[in-house]
């Protein structure tokens, strides 16, 4: 499918009203880059007394074909031989429902672009297929913390978009959370200069998925830590209503 197909569909699903607010975090600090993209202070989404749900958004481009329960990538390390700057994503879901304590067994899945604006699985892309690869997605399954971890790159952008991710929370098989997050757009925009691939035209604010509401917004965006040179770990809550 056609990627302009899907940006279509997004512009008309975006004007659904999301569910508000993530889990349990901190109010947003501000973050600050040297000139080598080193991050001194990325505070955006750790946990409080707050107990919120993380904001529904659509699924987006390129889930993995057939749907994500048929996806088998059963793997904390997704990157499937693709370069970039190394990314670490330390995840919890915990249920708002009870007092944001950690869902054991949930399933998370991710999925995202490759540096250069690429998904895996799909053809039809800029005049390139990727049908039958699989890099830069798979799932986990929390343990008794409601934990999980992912090992990948940071993504790059294509035209349309902010840099973002996508995920899916099941439990028990049953889909309870479609979510997306973007990220600091002075961290993106140090990573794509180094990339190559010059700085993302489409800014946070002007998404037309994760721009409709600017408290969502500051509230899909994962904490962020590290460097271009040394690689970036983010941390993020996923609040769930069970």
């Amino acid at each position: 499918m056609e990627r302009k197909h899907f940006l279509r569909s997004f512009a008309i699903a975006a004007a659904a009203t999301p569910m508000l607010l993530d889990a349990c975090k901190k109010d947003s600090t501000d973050t600050a880059i040297d000139s080598t993209g080193t991050t001194t202070s990325a505070d955006t989404n750790t946990g409080s007394s707050a107990c919120r749900l993380t904001p529904t958004e659509v699924e987006g481009p390129y889930p993995y074909p057939g749907g994500e329960l048929k996806n088998p990538l059963d793997r904390s390390d997704i990157t499937g031989g693709q370069t970039g700057v190394p990314l670490v994503l330390n995840l919890l879901v915990v249920n708002t429902n009870d007092n944001c304590n950690a869902v054991q067994n949930a399933r998370v899945d991710i999925w995202h672009c490759s540096k250069d604006g690429y998904y895996s699985g799909y053809g039809n892309q800029n005049g390139k297929s990727f049908v039958g690869e699989t890099f830069l997605r798979g799932y986990q399954t929390t343990d008794a913390k409601g934990a999980v971890t992912f090992t990948t790159v940071y993504p790059g952008w294509y035209q349309g978009r902010a840099t973002h991710i996508h995920f899916e929370i099941f439990v028990n098989n049953v889909m309870k959370k479609t979510a997306q997050f973007a990220f600091p757009e002075n961290i993106s925009d140090a990573v794509h200069t180094h990339y190559g691939v010059g700085v993302n035209t489409t800014r946070n604010a002007n998404d037309g998925i994760l721009g409709n509401s600017a408290t969502d917004l500051a509230n899909e965006t994962p904490s962020l830590t590290g460097s271009i040179a040394a690689g970036y770990t983010g941390t993020y809550t996923f609040g769930i209503a069970l």
